[in-house]
C-alpha cells in the first residue's frame, strides 16, 4: 500500500493560518502524497508562506489563479494532480495523524467503495483542545453514516449534506466521472458535488475510526455567512437536482419519481421557512425571494407570511 494521494488545497487570504495546515501534512504517517495549493488570487502573504514549504519539500506545489471561487480552485488542483486517491482539504482544516494511512488502507481492502468518509470535529482557533461535533457547538452530531450506493445514497443526499469537504478520500475515477465540483454553485458546492457523485453511482462508506478524523476550524473568516444567502443557494441547488435525477444512469424510473417528490417537498418547506422569517419591508430580501420561484408562488407565500406574522403579533399582544 503505497499509492499516491493528491491533497488539493484551495486558499484565499489564509496566509495567517496555512503554515499550520502544511505542517500538519508533514506530520502525516502516510508519506506518499502530493499537496497542490491553488491560491485563488490572495492579496495577503499566502504566497510568501507557502513558497517556504515548496522550497524545502518537493511534494508541495503552489499555483496562483485569478480570483474565481473555491470550486474553480479545486478543479484546477485536480487537473494538476497525479494521485490515484484524492483528498480535498480546506486551507484552514487539519487531518488527524493517521487519517490518510487508515482511509487508504480501507479503500485498498474494499475495492467496491469509491468514497470513504470519516467523522469530523470542529474547534475554535483560540481553543484547539476543545472540540464539538457540530459547527454551532451544540454537541449535535449531524453526520449521516451510510454504506450505500444508488438510490439509498442519493436519497440520503436529497435531505442533507453527507460530509464536510475535508473528510472523504476518493478514488480518482469518481471525480473524473462527475467532472469535478459544480462551478456555479453558491454555498452548496461540496453538498452538490457529493450528490453528483451519488447520481453517477458512487459507493459511499462511512469509515468509523476515531484515529481518522478531520478537524474543522471555526474562526472569524467562516462565521459571517448570511443565512438567507445560504438558503437561497440551497434552493438553486434543489432546482438543479431535478435535472440531475431525471438524467441519472443508475436510478430506475420509480426511484426517480420518489426522489423528485421528496425534493419538491423539501424545496417547498425551505421556501416557506424563508418567506415566514423574511423582513417583508426589506425590498432586497423580497427581490431574492421573488427570483427563487414563480411570481404566482411568491405572491401566494407573501400573503401567507403576512398572515403568519399577524397571528404571531396578535398572540404576543394578548
Amino acid at each position: 500500500m503505497n499509492k499516491l494521494v493528491s491533497i488539493i488545497i484551495p486558499t484565499y487570504n489564509y496566509g495567517f493560518i496555512i503554515e499550520e495546515t502544511l505542517n500538519n501534512l508533514l506530520e502525516q504517517s502516510y508519506q506518499n502524497w502530493e499537496a497542490i495549493i491553488i491560491d485563488d488570487g490572495s492579496p495577503d502573504n499566502t504566497g510568501e508562506v507557502v513558497k517556504k514549504f515548496v522550497k524545502k519539500d518537493s511534494r508541495i506545489s503552489y499555483v496562483v489563479q485569478p480570483n474565481s471561487g473555491v470550486s474553480v480552485a479545486r478543479n484546477h488542483g485536480f487537473e494538476k494532480s497525479k494521485g490515484e486517491y484524492i483528498q480535498f482539504l480546506d486551507a484552514d482544516d487539519l487531518l488527524s495523524k493517521d487519517k490518510l494511512m487508515l482511509q487508504i488502507a480501507f479503500l485498498e481492502a474494499n475495492p467496491e467503495v469509491d468514497i470513504a468518509y470519516t467523522d469530523h470535529l470542529y474547534f475554535e482557533t483560540e481553543r484547539p483542545d476543545v472540540t464539538y461535533p457540530d459547527y454551532e457547538m451544540n454537541h449535535h452530531n449531524w453526520l449521516p453514516k451510510i454504506n450505500a450506493k444508488g438510490y439509498e445514497a442519493v436519497n440520503t443526499l436529497i435531505y442533507s449534506n453527507i460530509a464536510v469537504v475535508s473528510s472523504p478520500v476518493l478514488r480518482r475515477a469518481i471525480v473524473e466521472k462527475v467532472k469535478g465540483f459544480p462551478e456555479l454553485s453558491n454555498y452548496t458546492e461540496d453538498w452538490e458535488f457529493w450528490f453528483l457523485c451519488a447520481i453517477h453511482g458512487a459507493h459511499y462508506c462511512f469509515f468509523d475510526n476515531d484515529a481518522a478524523r478531520t478537524l474543522i476550524r471555526i474562526h472569524h473568516k467562516n462565521t459571517s455567512k448570511n443565512i438567507q444567502i445560504m438558503q437561497a443557494g440551497e434552493l438553486q441547488f434543489r432546482k438543479r437536482i431535478v435535472k440531475a435525477v431525471q438524467d441519472s444512469p443508475v436510478l430506475s424510473n420509480p426511484e426517480k419519481e420518489k426522489l423528485l417528490e421528496r425534493n419538491a417537498a423539501s424545496t417547498q418547506k425551505l421556501y416557506k421557512y424563508m418567506m415566514y422569517h423574511a423582513n417583508l419591508l426589506d425590498l432586497s430580501q423580497l427581490k431574492i425571494l421573488h427570483s427563487l420561484t414563480s411570481t404566482k408562488t411568491f405572491i401566494s407565500y407573501y400573503f401567507k407570511s403576512l398572515n403568519f406574522k399577524r397571528k404571531n403579533l396578535f398572540k404576543k399582544s394578548r
